[in-house]
């Protein structure tokens, strides 16, 4: 039986990674993408329209439902230390600032992506995953205008956070979390159901090399995927160091809802959000004492073969 879908993703490069997995396993009818809902984060609400409709002209998709969601945080404060509205770490735009033509966003439809959420999985109870690959801002409005989506959705899969207190936006908090910590609270403390929670740190992890990406996955017979792709990561990384590891973060969450096997291990714990703290908000706070029941699958290690091998198939 396909497995349902819902992917809400913010725009970037990784959401491109990880969006092309998607229709491919969408394609051959091993999941069913029911729609693509988007929201502020990586770039602005705008621009994540725009990158998804590229994702899906390069991957002849254009019939897949796409949503326009949330265009700033639940609650607009910012850290002193770092606003998260102004980290672009893939470009102004999430695509590198690489592209001048007009994007066609006629496709995009008219209801609002929380709506959306909240029509597709009570029509379908138990049987729609949600994919998230960005702050969480429509996930918690959804609950909050619609808390009976919690009991018929079926699980979530979530890239985001930290489990030992490691950050890449603060030294404490990874920029999912860090952009919008009082809906992945709302999220955390509300859900019901299985959610799989992928941390910065395990996506540290990668051992996928640089000359991976380049030698193996960049010389398949090119085609519009690869060319986007490309395109990008050229605008991203022109005037950076260049990397050693090949890390697209949101991919490995991606990956694992696709093929399940790709989670090598993971644990039950308790996990919640820091708000409040001046220098730890949007930091995960584990229950390392193990003194209330688990609310999350905590995803500890990744089969990066298993990744590279659904990657060398979506590109094809």
């Amino acid at each position: 039986m396909n497995k349902k879908v819902i992917v809400d993703c913010d725009g970037g490069y990784d959401d491109a990674v990880s969006l092309i997995l998607m229709i491919n396993a969408h394609k051959k009818k091993s999941i069913d993408l029911k729609a693509i809902t988007c929201v502020t984060g990586n770039t602005d609400i705008d621009n994540v329209v725009k990158n998804v409709s590229r994702i899906l002209d390069a991957c002849d998709s254009k019939d897949i439902p796409v949503y326009r969601g949330a265009d700033s945080s639940l609650i607009s404060i910012e850290s002193l230390a770092v606003k998260a509205t102004e980290v672009r770490y893939h470009g102004h735009d999430g695509f590198g600032d690489v592209f001048t033509d007009e994007v066609d966003v006629s496709y995009l439809q008219k209801d609002h992506a929380v709506i959306a959420l909240h029509k597709l999985i009570t029509d379908n109870p138990n049987e729609i995953s949600v994919v998230c690959l960005a702050p969480l801002t429509n996930i918690a409005l959804a609950i909050k205008i619609y808390p009976d989506i919690l009991k018929n959705v079926k699980d979530f899969y979530i890239m985001g956070g930290n489990s030992a207190g490691l950050g890449n936006t603060t030294p404490q908090a990874e920029f999912n979390f860090y952009a919008d910590p009082e809906s992945a609270h709302i999220l955390l403390q509300s859900n019901i159901k299985p959610l799989w929670l992928f941390p910065w740190e395990t996506c540290l992890k990668s051992d996928i090399t640089i000359e991976w990406r380049e030698n193996e996955l960049g010389k398949l017979k090119e085609n519009k995927k690869l060319k986007l792709i490309k395109t990008v990561e050229d605008g991203i990384y022109k005037n950076k160091i260049k990397r050693q590891v090949y890390r697209p973060c949101d991919a490995f969450c991606a990956s694992a809802f696709i093929n399940p096997e790709v989670i090598k291990d993971y644990n039950s714990c308790n996990a919640d959000v820091e708000l409040q703290g001046l220098k730890t908000r949007g930091f995960v706070a584990i229950d390392h004492l193990e003194t209330k029941k688990p609310n999350i699958n905590l995803v500890t290690d990744l089969d990066f073969e298993e990744f590279k091998t659904l990657m060398l198939d979506a590109f094809q």
